[in-house]
């Protein structure tokens, strides 16, 4: 018995909870001129607000209709509608109008609605912002807005500096991007794709100033997000180029050890384990800045392809003074000159056999005499 006691006080209290709220539509609205606007254009507004009952009220006794708008010296006029039959209302001026439950509550069966004319001009303001050009909205018997009950028609009130400063932001990072480029290329960077960026944004930094604000900033946003890509790409292409160099260096000096252990069958020698040795290092560099590149890691890339390089340029060099080394010297690179044991040898040989033979035919020459 409790238990239902309980759970009928807890239903009846939900049922005192619920605010009476009728179904309070707008159709039709119209909104001369269209698009933003600016602060002193005249505006002229339309609508038609429809009662449709809930329970035996087209609309709550006890409510209020409240209607407004943020325009400048406003007039209204409006005319209430009963099953057919117009009644126009006394013009009325404000940024908000009322209407009592006193005038609009009337039984269910009655089809109800307002038509609403509005004349009003554009107020100031010192920043772009959205402004609201009617607001419907039901107040309840302790003069409380009903949430679900707001409807309202907004439009972009326009500063006009706010998009000509907007422009002119967006000008000077497109001169920063051109720099960037211009820098870029005569590294030697490939900037294709970032000079596609560049007309892009530009063309569309030059939409923006003939256009709405709403355009406008869409078409500013697009011209920063180009700006931003491309600075991505253009990043990008430098460690790509970096990489590229370092790869140079360690391909040339891949073939000046090919020279040394094919062409001149050098093996053992100390100086060309140096070169082989600088040259892995460099490659495990290089190896990294590939990894740091497909991470989307640019600048990391580039301190690796560096390394890279300066490692592989050590390498090459000190490849290129081996050469010259044997170049001079006639040297095979395995520890020796060519004038070894088993060439000193075959010297000396022929040496005894010149003097032997020399001395045999000295001997016989002067039996002869």
């Amino acid at each position: 018995m409790k238990l239902k006691n309980i759970g009928f006080g807890i239903l009846l209290l939900l049922i005192v909870g619920i605010q009476i709220v009728s179904a309070v539509t707008v159709s039709n609205p119209v909104i001369n001129p269209t698009g933003d606007l600016t602060a002193g254009t005249n505006v002229s507004v339309s609508f038609k607000i429809d009662m449709t009952p809930i329970g035996s009220e087209t609309f709550p006794k006890d409510n209020t209709l409240q209607i407004f708008t943020d325009l400048n010296n406003p007039q209204w006029t409006t005319t209430l509608i009963r099953d057919g039959v117009n009644q126009p209302l006394p013009p009325d001026t404000g940024n908000s109008i009322y209407m009592t439950g006193w005038i609009l509550s009337y039984p269910s069966s009655v089809q109800e609605s307002i038509l609403v004319t509005l004349e009003g001009s554009v107020p100031s303001v010192t920043k772009s912002m959205n402004k609201s050009i009617v607001l419907v909205q039901e107040l309840n018997a302790r003069n409380e807005v009903i949430p679900l009950s707001v409807i309202t028609q907004s439009r972009m009130i326009v500063n006009p500096t706010d998009i000509a400063q907007s422009i002119a932001l967006r000008e000077s990072d497109l001169r920063t991007f051109r720099t960037h480029i211009d820098n870029m290329t005569q590294k030697g960077v490939n900037t294709s794709l970032a000079e596609q960026k560049y007309r892009t944004a530009q063309s569309a930094i030059l939409a923006a100033k003939s256009a709405d604000f709403a355009t406008a900033q869409a078409s500013l946003d697009n011209a920063t997000g180009q700006m931003d890509d491309g600075e991505r790409l253009m990043d990008r292409a430098w460690a790509e180029k970096a990489i590229g160099d370092a790869q140079v260096i360690i391909t040339n000096t891949s073939g000046q050890i090919t020279y040394f252990t094919v062409n001149r069958s050098i093996t053992n020698d100390p100086r060309l384990t140096i070169v082989i040795a600088k040259k892995e290092s460099a490659e495990q560099y290089l190896s990294s800045a590939h990894d740091l590149l497909n991470a989307g890691n640019y600048a990391f890339a580039r301190v690796k392809a560096k390394s890279a390089f300066d490692k592989g340029n050590e390498s090459l060099n000190d490849a290129i003074n081996f050469r010259l080394e044997l170049t001079k010297t006639g040297s095979t690179g395995d520890g020796g000159s060519w004038l070894n044991t088993t060439t000193m040898i075959i010297i000396g040989v022929v040496v005894v056999v010149i003097v032997i033979a020399g001395y045999f035919l000295m001997k016989k020459k002067n039996r002869w005499e």
